[in-house]
């Protein structure tokens, strides 16, 4: 007899495939997946005509960035629930040393999140390359970001020495070359003196409208970026963990292309904004750097997430309030939007049911590639026995009208308000725990914890 039983449903499996399996969990774990339907637990849930999906990873989310990080732990997490989420990424930078700091972090999160969680922290400074050795032993952080967005602007935001140049870099880059554990480098693309010279042009020419935002962040400039970033890791035998977030732009995905037909390991992630939006249906709220582009953009990404040069889908989560948000213009309203909730509900609905992604490549989009990429796996981002019983069972078929409330996030506004989607979660898992059904989170604060790393070894990453 197992805890829980899932069963009748129809197991999608970026490794085995799609098969009609039955799940038994004990305790945090999958004990079971059978074929023969014969299984039975204390808690059954009956997953006829229902899909089961490893819990979604959501690795590019900032919890904490607007609001306090224990406010956002609790109702983002919450909101992550609905849409099947069950690990998230939380990425944050700070200037001060992150061993002063980071217990500090911790302190605010395990007793709010209630999914899963992992830390990536922003390197700002030399002081940041030699505590790498540090946050890894002391906090099982092994995840880290470039932030080229910060270059010329680091020392008088952050208040660390100099700026974010490349001398900076190559400090950390070749830190993290040296360490024998598994890392990742995650890497914002932007050519910042490009975009300071656009920024001064745009402003002075009084633009104010939402064109205005992506002319100033042009889709060269992310390729340029891009290139140049991963040419820097590769000089230290470093492009197998670096990591392209947030990839918004055609030119950015045939770079990457390239790149990988040359050998580059690097691995490319792109957002549900950008698969889901043009330029043109934007306003205010979805002010996001990249921004979001044209139908030709987002009709390659579709193209290069279906062929593999990118493998993850994630949503760059900034929770907020409208009337904090939204600015007199542009120019003066905030940045980032909502989105953890909707992320595996348009990956279906905008991938599967339009003919773009298979249910197999759903789940590795979603689960699987991110779990291999922060070194995650098998721990998550997979149904086999003995990984945590992170588990989705959804409806794919059910069709939802996206609202504020529906999302149950902080946020009063979404990007997708009114958007019919079909596909999602009925029942989703966190450790064997029911912790979202049918319209209601019921994992408390707290039931989330902390993944400390490495607990994988770094040749899982494929897909």
């Amino acid at each position: 007899m197992h805890d829980v039983a899932i069963k009748g449903g129809t197991v999608v499996s970026p490794e085995q495939g799609v098969f009609d399996a039955d799940i038994g969990i004990g305790g945090e774990l999958i004990t079971t997946v059978s074929t023969a339907g014969d299984i039975d637990g204390d808690r059954v849930i009956d997953a006829t005509g229902r899909h089961v999906f490893p819990g979604v990873i959501d690795p590019h989310t900032h919890f904490g960035l607007f609001r306090p990080l224990a406010d956002d732990a609790d109702t983002e997490s919450r909101s992550g629930l609905v849409g099947g989420v069950t690990t998230t990424g939380n990425i944050f930078r700070r200037g001060k040393s992150y061993p002063d700091i980071m217990d500090d972090f911790f302190a605010k999160a395990e007793p709010n999140y209630r999914h899963d969680y992992f830390f990536t922290l922003g390197l700002l400074s030399h002081d940041h390359a030699t505590e790498i050795d540090a946050v890894i032993d002391e906090f099982g952080i092994t995840s880290f970001k470039w932030y080229m967005n910060y270059k010329l602007q680091a020392a008088e935001r952050f208040g660390v020495e100099q700026n974010l140049l490349d001398d900076v870099a190559d400090h950390f880059i070749s830190e993290l070359a040296e360490i024998d554990e598994p890392t990742t480098l995650a890497y914002h693309a932007e050519n910042a003196e490009i975009t300071a010279h656009l920024t001064e042009q745009l402003q002075d020419a009084g633009r104010d409208g939402y064109d205005a935002i992506v002319e100033r962040f042009p889709g060269y400039a992310e390729a340029q970026s891009l290139v140049a970033g991963a040419s820097h890791t590769r000089q230290h035998g470093y492009d197998d963990d670096f990591y392209a977030v947030h990839v918004s732009a055609k030119e950015t995905a045939e770079e990457l292309a390239r790149l990988q037909s040359m050998g580059y390991g690097v691995t490319g992630e792109t957002c549900t904004h950008y698969l889901c939006l043009t330029s043109e249906e934007c306003d205010d709220r979805m002010k996001i750097n990249p921004p979001i582009r044209s139908q030709a953009d987002q009709d390659a990404l579709w193209e290069h997430l279906a062929g593999g040069t990118l493998s993850i889908v994630g949503t760059d989560h900034i929770a907020n309030k409208r009337a904090n948000k939204i600015g007199e213009d542009i120019w003066e309203s905030m940045w980032g939007s909502p989105s953890t909730a909707t992320m595996f509900p348009l990956v279906l609905s905008e991938g599967f049911h339009e003919d773009r992604l298979g249910l197999r490549r759903v789940a590795a989009v979603t689960s699987t590639n991110a779990a291999k990429a922060y070194d995650l796996y098998p721990k998550k981002g997979s149904l086999r026995p003995g990984t945590d019983a992170d588990i989705v069972v959804a409806d794919i078929e059910e069709t939802k009208t996206v609202t504020p409330e529906l999302l149950q996030s902080s946020a009063d506004y979404t990007m997708y308000t009114g958007r019919e989607v079909t596909g999602w979660p009925t029942q989703t898992l966190v450790r064997g725990r029911i912790a979202y059904e049918n319209g209601e989170v019921t994992a408390p604060p707290g039931h989330g914890t902390h993944i400390d790393r490495p607990i994988a070894a770094g040749d899982e990453r494929d897909g």
